[in-house]
């Protein structure tokens, strides 16, 4: 499984881009910013391929300027990620570690193993 953001640039009638983006299978919209012209949305599809034929209908959407991919990862990745994750944060925070205890003293940078 793939899954991309996407950001549209609109030039028009942002409702009706909405709209038919939402008819297309595997695309959800995350965000509408009026003023600007902008969507966010995202793409799930089994492949990179089917990914780039959604985009394609994106594009192909009246009104639309240009969508282009922003980031795009796989299932196997995010999976990974969350794996990563879980196994850090639910060692230390628990229910029978007690929050009043809990102080922050590092950097994001850090913490992700950045120097």
């Amino acid at each position: 499984m793939n899954i991309s953001s996407v950001i549209i640039k609109v030039s028009k009638d942002m409702e009706f881009v909405v709209e038919e983006i939402e008819k297309i299978s595997g695309c959800e919209v995350h965000l509408q910013d009026q003023e600007r012209g902008i969507i966010i949305a995202s793409i799930e599809a089994q492949e990179i391929t089917e990914e780039i034929k959604i985009l394609e209908k994106i594009n192909a959407i009246n009104g639309v300027i240009e969508a282009n991919m922003h980031y795009s990862y796989t299932q196997e990745e995010l999976e990974k990620a969350r794996e990563e994750i879980a196994g850090g944060v639910s060692e230390v925070l628990d229910d029978s570690y007690p929050i009043e205890s809990i102080r922050y003293s590092g950097s994001i940078s850090t913490h992700m193993g950045k120097k």
